[in-house]
């Protein structure tokens, strides 16, 4: 033997995250100079080292090096005593290298981590959740979980209720919470509750805030599809009861004042062909919504609200024969008789009542003029024609009536300096009242030809729909009218709350397409392009 060795202390304690040290004393006993290399072994040897790791001694003296050792505070360093060694090797006498050993007392550390998952439950009648804990310290961990809620409205099932758990392990529980009391229908109600993660031997616990949102079993949607439901079913038991006395009446009337049968316009899912256009054209107070054709010069009975005067002496177009100079025949759907020019004293009809569209100042409330409304309050911030606050639902109040003129001409103007459009709503529609032509360009506004494609099933493709109705439609039904709300309130809802009623992009949609196209000089391609929508955009009416 050519060294002696020492270590000091031989047993030593340390706390994870802490640092401690013990000393190594070497003497050389050979007669030559010696170098001596130093190097740990055991499990302490990843976090302690030796300084220096080499010593040069010669003969007859003695050296000392420092060991410190310093755990890190991980579940990896188990508590317990741990053994190790100090390896000594003799450069020139390699044959007499020794090993030191000591004793190492890592002291246990707790540290424990838990969270529920997801912390956010909701449902119906039930949610569920995971528990999971892990165990950070240096020791197995025994501990309970314990769920409570301070307004006892809950019920928990917690399985299991313990986990016993290795140091750097983790161990879950599945966590299933109940409402005491089921929530039929309202809004989502709240409820928080508390999970409690409590060590063996240990009085403290670690809690954990967690929410449960329970929802009724009856959600909104359900309750607004149930009540659109109940309202469909009325609406077509009110039509299905009262529709067929009202033609019944109407043909008994026409019989009575031998008037010819108008032509159908709207009403059931085929859309009518267009009528040609009139050779001369709309005049004021003849076809043109809202107008009353002036009194004939001779003092005879005027033709109805929306036909046009005829000239005398033979049958004109959608009316009988009328004789002499007097007031002529109506033309249209709506023609009444003309005054009687030889003085045979028969009275003439009286005029048919105005048809819906237009609605105009002193209109009934409507959904249709509610959506016009909704849609100009929709328009862009920055655009002088939107609608502000203060309107009243349903009626062309003053604002309306401005903001429908402003948006009137804003169209006629972009069409004729711009060319984005027919700039044909004024041929229709009179200023400030909402007519075909002004609805029609207000459903169309916002669809582009991407969204309405073949087969797909869009909103703007309910949008397209509903634009075509307008357009089709001058003169309405109860059936035309009942249509034209159930549009308006798809409207309605797509402005106030977002949710939005899709349509597919069928056959049958090809269909008036086409025929919409032919009726206003396109090419009929079934296929909604550029052109189309700017005729819609502007006005353009069957």
């Amino acid at each position: 033997m050519t060294m002696w060795t020492s270590l000091d202390p031989a047993e030593t304690t340390v706390e994870p995250g802490a640092r401690t040290s013990a000393r190594l004393r070497v003497r050389n006993t050979g007669d030559t100079v010696e170098e001596y290399r130093l190097s740990l072994v055991g499990r302490p040897a990843g976090w302690s080292r030796v300084e220096p790791d080499v010593l040069r001694l010669y003969p007859g003296s003695e050296g000392t090096a420092e060991i410190s050792f310093a755990p890190p505070r991980s579940s990896d360093v188990e508590a317990g005593p741990v053994a190790y060694g100090v390896r000594v090797d003799p450069r020139e006498n390699s044959g007499a290298r020794d090993v030191v050993e000591g004793r190492l007392t890592v002291t246990p550390f707790t540290e424990t981590r838990a969270e529920v998952l997801p912390p956010a439950l909701s449902g119906r009648l039930r949610g569920r959740a995971r528990i999971a804990v892990d165990n950070l310290g240096n020791t197995p961990l025994t501990a309970s979980l314990v769920v409570r809620d301070e307004a006892n409205r809950l019920t928990f099932d917690v399985r299991p209720n313990a986990v016993q758990i290795a140091p750097g392990r983790a161990a879950f529980g599945e966590l299933v919470v109940r409402p005491q009391a089921v929530r039929w229908t309202g809004a989502e109600e709240a409820h928080r509750f508390t999970v409690s993660v409590r060590r063996a031997g240990d009085d403290t616990a670690l809690d954990l805030d967690a929410t449960f949102d329970q929802r009724p079993v009856f959600g909104t949607w359900l309750v607004v599809a149930g009540g659109l439901l109940m309202t469909a079913a009325i609406a077509f038991g009110v039509l299905w009861f009262g529709f067929s006395p009202k033609i019944v009446s109407a043909a008994k009337d026409l019989r009575a004042t031998g008037e010819p049968r108008p032509a159908p316009q709207g009403g059931g899912d085929a859309l009518p062909v267009a009528p040609p256009p009139s050779a001369a054209g709309p005049t004021p107070g003849g076809d043109g919504p809202g107008g009353a054709a002036p009194p004939p010069a001779d003092g005879g009975t005027p033709p109805p609200a929306g036909g046009d005067g005829g000239s005398g002496g033979g049958p004109t177009e959608g009316g009988p024969a009328g004789g002499g100079s007097g007031g002529g025949t109506g033309s249209g759907t709506s023609g009444g008789s003309g005054g009687d020019g030889g003085g045979n004293g028969q009275p003439a009809a009286p005029p048919v009542a105005a048809p819906v569209p237009p609605w105009v100042p002193g209109s009934p409330k409507d959904l249709v003029v509610e959506f016009a409304q909704e849609r100009l309050a929709h328009l862009g911030s920055t655009n002088p024609c939107r609608l502000k606050q203060g309107w009243s639902p349903g009626v062309i109040d003053a604002p309306t009536r401005a903001s429908l003129a402003c948006y009137q001409q804003a169209v006629v103007d972009d069409g004729e300096k711009n060319g984005k459009n027919s700039a044909e709503i004024f041929k229709t529609d009179d200023k400030g009242t909402l007519g075909p032509a002004t609805l029609t360009s207000l459903w169309a506004q916002g669809i582009t030809p991407e969204k309405v494609r073949s087969g797909s099933t869009t909103w703007e493709t309910t949008q397209l729909m509903a634009a075509f109705w307008a357009a089709y439609n001058r003169h309405y039904s109860e059936a035309d009218l009942t249509r034209a709300r159930i549009n308006a309130q798809y409207g309605i809802d797509h402005f106030r709350t977002g949710r939005d009623a899709t349509s597919t992009y069928s056959s049958q949609v090809e269909t008036k397409i086409r025929d919409y196209q032919a009726a206003v000089g396109l090419e009929p391609s079934g296929t909604v392009d550029w052109p189309t929508l700017r005729k819609m955009i502007g006005g353009s009416v069957m």
